[in-house]
């Protein structure tokens, strides 16, 4: 964000980018791409030589689980689509029959997840839309609220480890929506900045928790499988925030009632997660020892 303010929007010419039809602005999605390619090369091209490696102590009823999920796998590494969504689908039905507290957790964790993603996605153009900040101002406060949420997410991680992930959930969740009632009262950009800042500590922990939450529910061998399904079932209901923004802003013909949508997504999950019980304590393979 930094590079895109200074390169990308207050000094193009750096670059050579042409502000002619918003030029300079639509290269960021360029730069982003080419961003992730480069980060990701160091990743892809390490992990490919390593090999899978069983943990070295297991029961042997869990060591067949681990086999009989390699095998459910297999058709998808062929390359076959449909084999893929089969295998999802028989993951889906043994969460539901063998562990159901951890199926209602990824549906859960998905509805407030995508809340948290709408107070990122629509935050910017609330900024701008609503209380009026220009370009320069909206990627400042994007970068404020990122290193705030970072700060949040490692306060977050400390509390979790002596509070749990649900209590950090919850709280995280009820802190969104207590600081996103003052943005429905008033259009001052302080006003903003005040709540927009505390929404972002908040999204910190409650997106941290929500991962280890999902670790401590997670068998031994289990957990690439788990959170495989942790992204799925978040990509599945990345219509939640933008269809319900859309819907209020529609309904009550302002921008910023569009904030109860988001606000609607986070306590649905909120709600769906009270449901759950709290996870026990990490579970690791030298516990079998």
């Amino acid at each position: 964000l930094a590079v895109v303010l200074w390169g990308f929007v207050m000094a193009p010419e750096t670059l050579g980018l042409p502000t002619e039809d918003s030029l300079n602005i639509r290269s960021v999605a360029l730069f982003a791409a080419l961003w992730c390619l480069v980060f990701c090369l160091p990743l892809l091209i390490r992990m490919r030589r390593h090999k899978r490696v069983l943990p070295e102590v297991l029961p042997a009823r869990e060591l067949r689980f681990l086999e009989l999920g390699l095998g459910r796998l297999s058709p998808a590494r062929q390359g076959s689509l449909v084999a893929s969504y089969r295998a999802l689908w028989r993951s889906v039905e043994r969460l539901r029959l063998t562990s159901p507290q951890t199926l209602w957790f990824l549906i859960a964790s998905a509805v407030f997840r995508d809340g948290l993603s709408g107070v990122f996605t629509y935050g910017g153009i609330l900024a701008a839309g609503t209380f009026g900040f220009s370009t320069t101002e909206v990627i400042m406060f994007g970068i404020a609220g990122s290193a705030v949420a970072a700060v949040g997410a490692i306060c977050g991680g400390y509390l979790d480890d002596r509070l749990g992930p649900k209590t950090i959930i919850v709280i995280s969740l009820v802190g969104i929506l207590l600081a996103g009632i003052p943005l429905l009262l008033s259009t001052d950009q302080s006003v903003f900045w005040a709540c927009g800042l505390l929404l972002c500590l908040f999204v910190g922990p409650a997106q941290s928790a929500s991962r280890t939450f999902l670790a401590r529910l997670a068998e031994p061998g289990t957990e690439g499988e788990l959170f495989g399904l942790y992204s799925t079932t978040g990509r599945a209901t990345s219509f939640l925030a933008p269809m319900l923004f859309g819907l209020f802003v529609g309904l009550m013909g302002a921008q910023v009632w569009g904030v109860l949508g988001i606000m609607a997504v986070v306590l649905a999950g909120l709600l769906m997660l009270l449901l759950i019980k709290a996870p026990g304590p990490m579970r690791t393979n030298t516990d079998h020892s």
